[in-house]
């Protein structure tokens, strides 16, 4: 992303590392290694705004980052802030910095209103020219003059939309019953490749595909699509099936365009106890079933995704009370030459939960 199309360069928060974060190695064998955590307070302010709602996060080619806020429009615009993140993983700090503020805008470059909810941003990827990918999970109505429907979106720097995305079937609402997409379970993870092929999966699986029912311990069936960049256009489907009905899809990153790291949590949570989540890796192979024109997948037999837990997060982790996880981004590389992987909680701008920023190092 150009620097100058992000607003309000001023540098006006600093934070340091997470209180509580306990240097003793842990006791499961894991090759994610947590090596800093910082938080941004509740109430702090940007521009007016309230930093919060961080529901994805992406880095930048110039080293910085976008973190899109879902706020849906309650008196506040929808936007995405540019942040700067340094490491020190000697003294297991991190340090986040905001940097800028950009305010999403419709194709007519119009502000979307803030007197009802319409878009609900929840992802963000940057693309080439400074363009930005970013995903809403829409609004729900039973009133379909009302009803708004989820999109993908590639908007300028600046925030504008330049065009939407074709979406399947399974990503749209219906009837919010039997068919088609969950009200607020939808786009929740978002990924570029390094061909700049953007793919995304469903936070809960469609009504047609065995929705989630409270926990039975069902395997659940999400839908992982890649889209075409240069048109929008789906081009392949896949079954991410999470063995156990607890845990919803939060957040997708791609490490290559077959191998994928996502943020499995369990929902709905006690803010005050903490969350439990889990990083996993998942894998497109030569025998995964394409399920792009499957109506329903418990129709449908289908191989689905390859998939590995690299971390369990229970509630607490070395210390520290684990959030809403729904970001997930690369950071630099470490001097031994192993990735960093930074994690991003959405504080709901709810005063009991927090902006957390988990920062792992990478054995692969």
């Amino acid at each position: 992303m150009r620097r100058r199309a992000i607003r309000g360069m001023a540098a006006i928060l600093a934070v340091g590392s997470a209180p509580g974060l306990s240097t003793a190695e842990p006791t499961a064998s894991s090759p994610l290694e947590l090596i800093g955590a910082a938080e941004i307070p509740f109430g702090a302010r940007f521009q007016g705004y309230p930093i919060g709602g961080l529901s994805g996060l992406d880095r930048l080619p110039g080293g910085d980052f976008i973190a899109i806020s879902d706020d849906k429009g309650d008196g506040r615009q929808p936007r995405f802030y540019q942040l700067a993140i340094t490491l020190d993983p000697a003294q297991h700090r991190a340090r986040v910095r905001v940097k800028g503020q950009a305010i999403l805008r419709d194709a007519q470059d119009v502000p979307f209103p803030i007197d009802r909810p319409v878009v609900d941003p929840e992802a963000i990827r940057h693309g080439d020219d400074g363009h930005v990918y970013w995903s809403s999970e829409g609004t729900w109505s039973d009133d379909p003059a009302r009803r708004v429907q989820p999109g993908i979106y590639e908007s300028d720097a600046t925030g504008r939309v330049l065009r939407s995305f074709s979406l399947p079937a399974a990503y749209l609402y219906t009837d919010n019953k039997t068919r088609g997409a969950v009200s607020n379970g939808v786009l929740e993870g978002l990924a570029a490749g390094p061909t700049g092929t953007v793919y995304a999966i469903n936070e809960v699986p469609a009504y047609e595909d065995g929705v989630a029912d409270g926990g039975s311990g069902k395997p659940m069936r999400h839908r992982l699509t890649s889209f075409d960049p240069k048109n929008g256009k789906p081009l392949h489907q896949y079954v991410y099936e999470v063995p156990d009905g607890q845990y919803s899809v939060s957040e997708l990153l791609a490490v290559d365009d077959r191998h994928f790291l996502s943020i499995e949590r369990i929902v709905p949570f006690d803010a005050k106890k903490g969350v439990d989540a889990r990083i996993v890796l998942s894998g497109i192979t030569d025998r995964t079933t394409d399920v792009l024109s499957c109506p329903g997948l418990k129709s449908c037999p289908a191989i689905a995704m390859t998939r590995t837990i690299l971390l369990d997060l229970p509630k607490r982790y070395r210390g520290i009370k684990i959030d809403n996880l729904e970001g997930l981004a690369w950071g630099p590389s470490l001097a031994d030459n192993r990735r960093t992987l930074i994690v991003e909680a959405d504080n709901n701008f709810n005063k009991e939960e927090v902006s957390q920023f988990l920062v792992f190092a990478w054995s692969r």
